[in-house]
């Protein structure tokens, strides 16, 4: 037989479950709905669409358009070494297809090594390109320029390799309008380390000013501070200064 024990715990576990499913009253549901602030929204999702656009920029200006194998494998070169010509032709079969190769390599490929962003000849004679691409893409150093702020690259497109885009977008006067409209005018992120306030004494040349804790010293005359800078200190006085 099930115990009445059970059987009330079953009862109060299913007006539990009665509890959490139903829904909530409208008033709540329209309270929540007039508390969210429509333009606020916008400003949101127009700034989380400008930073993942810099961020597709920023990624695409640095993943290199890959060069011809043609060119990385000095094509003309093999083709020049042949002391057979397979069309009986004298040659002339060889060259047309030397010719073709090269007329390839100028209309798809004409740019220097590593899709433009490294010195190099980009002819398929030349048979030392692999060598010249590996020392460049594997000694080239970061540029902190094509790390843009978000009116950096609203103003400038950083996609210029091998060929210029331009194109950054209509979206972005979307994105300028929505952000600065009411008064808001909400500025691009130039980012301010404070170095002044924060860095060690030897970069910064000079102490900033200390900051009180709220605290008394020396039975109650002279206030507390706190030297931000490293290396920096109070001087102990009833007027503390940082050194």
């Amino acid at each position: 037989m099930v115990s009445f024990d059970f059987c009330r715990k079953v009862f109060a576990f299913s007006a539990l479950i009665c509890v959490i499913g139903a829904p909530l009253p409208s008033q709540a549901a329209t309270a929540i709905d007039t508390a969210c602030d429509p333009a606020f929204l916008d400003r949101l999702k127009e700034r989380a669409w400008g930073e993942a656009q810099r961020e597709m920029m920023t990624n695409k200006q640095m993943i290199w358009k890959p060069d011809s194998v043609l060119a990385l494998g000095c094509y003309s070169q093999w083709i020049s070494a042949m002391g057979v010509s397979f069309t009986k032709d004298n040659g002339n079969g060889l060259k047309t297809i030397t010719n073709q190769a090269q007329s390839y390599l100028t209309a798809s490929f004409n740019h220097s090594l590593g899709g433009g962003n490294l010195p190099g000849p980009k002819q398929s004679s030349v048979c030392s390109n692999i060598s010249a691409l590996w020392q460049g893409a594997q000694c080239g150093n970061l540029n902190l320029t094509m790390l843009q702020t978000l009116g950096e690259a609203k103003a400038s497109d950083p996609r210029i390799k091998p060929t210029a885009c331009n194109s950054p977008g209509a979206e972005w006067a979307k994105v300028t309008s929505v952000m600065t409209v009411g008064g808001a005018n909400a500025p691009y992120d130039k980012m301010s380390l404070f170095t002044s306030i924060v860095a060690p004494k030897s970069e910064a040349g000079a102490c900033s000013a200390g900051i009180k804790t709220g605290v008394s010293l020396a039975q109650g005359n002279n206030p507390e501070i706190v030297c931000p800078n490293p290396g920096c200190y109070p001087d102990g006085k009833a007027n503390p200064k940082c050194q």
